[in-house]
């Protein structure tokens, strides 16, 4: 049930996947790989956890940052099997072509990663333009190995059923050991990942909550997504 209504003004991206415990090594490789795809499409000046530490700068200690970033208790004490947590931001300050970079991985649960624009503030349109998005969207699904990613204006979720697996998106990537189950609408713009992946988009223009073409493709795409979404959730779960 929604308690309150969004009212951003921001774009988001979102991806997850099942239980995966990894190391803070191994987060640290999806981690900078993710962040060098999204520096070919936007700032490369990214900081690690907010506190103006350059991320070029901790390459070679990424793993031993990121370990100290570990779950912990009501006690203090780590908890690797809930994962890791931290971010990296392209500007100190929410600007319309600030981005943040959220993650929560490695996980024996579930995990994300997510990037988003700056709160409360119209995006700069070239940072949400198709290509630039795709390229986000695709990096974080890719770099993270991500089940399930989408992309949207955050106000779409107003329109969504939130107790939903699957929501609408302007765009929806489902990992290619999935992407068989499902069949295209028409009315999307389907591209197919070098992996076997599938990136369904309702349009190629910026997608706007209040453009009728535009809700009734990702209300198209929500409804091809079905037999995925019917999978026991997460859908990528180890068998019992």
């Amino acid at each position: 049930m929604r308690v309150t209504e969004i009212k951003s003004l921001g774009y988001s991206i979102h991806a997850s996947w099942g239980a995966r415990a990894e190391t803070p090594e191994a987060i640290a490789v999806r981690f900078l790989a993710c962040v060098d795809r999204l520096s070919r499409v936007y700032a490369p000046n990214w900081v690690f956890d907010a506190k103006s530490k350059p991320l070029d700068g901790l390459r070679d200690t990424l793993p031993q940052a990121i370990a100290a970033k570990v779950a912990k208790a009501d006690d203090g004490s780590p908890t690797p099997i809930l994962g890791y947590y931290f971010l990296a931001i392209n500007n100190l300050k929410d600007r319309p072509r600030s981005l943040t970079l959220n993650v929560n991985v490695g996980s024996a649960l579930d995990n994300f990663a997510q990037i988003w624009t700056g709160y409360d503030v119209i995006p700069d349109p070239s940072i949400i333009a198709y290509p630039a998005f795709k390229a986000a969207l695709l990096a974080l699904a890719e770099s993270f190995d991500a089940t399930w990613c989408s992309a949207y204006p955050d106000r779409l979720l107003n329109l969504s059923d939130l107790d939903r697996n699957l929501r609408l998106a302007w765009m929806s990537y489902v990992a290619p050991r999935f992407a068989p189950l499902i069949t295209p609408p028409p009315s999307a713009i389907v591209e197919r990942t070098a992996q076997g992946g599938l990136l369904m988009a309702a349009t190629e223009e910026t997608f706007r909550v209040d453009d009728p073409a535009h809700l009734a493709a990702a209300r198209d795409i929500l409804k091809s997504l079905a037999p995925f979404e019917a999978l026991p959730w997460p859908p990528d779960a180890a068998p019992e």
